[in-house]
C-alpha cells in the first residue's frame, strides 16, 4: 500500500473544539499511519491497548508522556507505550505541529482512548 504525506496533510480538516486534525494515510492488520496538525494543547489521554510513535515533521511544541515533559521540534521521533498518559501543544498560540503518528495495533479513538484531567 502506498500513501502520499502532502496530499493527506491537505486533507486535514482541524476541528476548532478540539484543536486538532487527522488523516489516515495507511493502514494493515496491525498497525495505521496518520497525519495529525495540532493548533492548542491536546487533551491528555492514554489508550490500554496500543503504542504509538509520533515523528514531529513540521513546528515546534510542548509534549508530555507520563511523567515526562519536553520540547520537540521537526525531527524528533517520540515513543509512547500504552498506558501512558500523553498529550502535546504548539509551543507558541497562533502555531500549529504537523506530526506523523503510527499505532500499534491501528488507531481506533472510539473504543481505545481515555481522557483524564492533568
Amino acid at each position: 500500500m502506498k500513501a502520499n504525506y502532502l496530499q493527506a496533510r491537505d486533507r486535514v480538516k482541524i476541528d476548532e473544539k478540539v484543536g486538532a486534525g487527522l488523516a489516515k494515510l495507511v493502514e494493515g492488520e496491525n498497525l495505521s499511519v496518520h497525519v495529525a496538525i495540532v493548533s492548542q494543547a491536546l487533551k491528555p489521554h492514554y489508550h490500554k491497548l496500543r503504542d504509538e510513535v509520533y515523528i514531529i515533521i513540521e513546528g515546534n511544541g510542548v509534549m508530555f508522556v507520563g511523567e515526562d515533559e519536553f520540547e520537540v521540534t521537526a525531527g524528533d521521533v517520540i515513543l509512547i507505550p500504552k498506558g501512558n498518559v500523553h498529550s502535546i501543544r504548539p509551543k507558541n498560540k497562533g502555531e500549529k505541529i504537523v506530526f506523523l503518528f503510527a499505532s500499534s495495533p491501528p488507531f481506533d479513538p472510539e473504543h481505545d482512548r481515555f481522557f483524564v484531567e492533568r
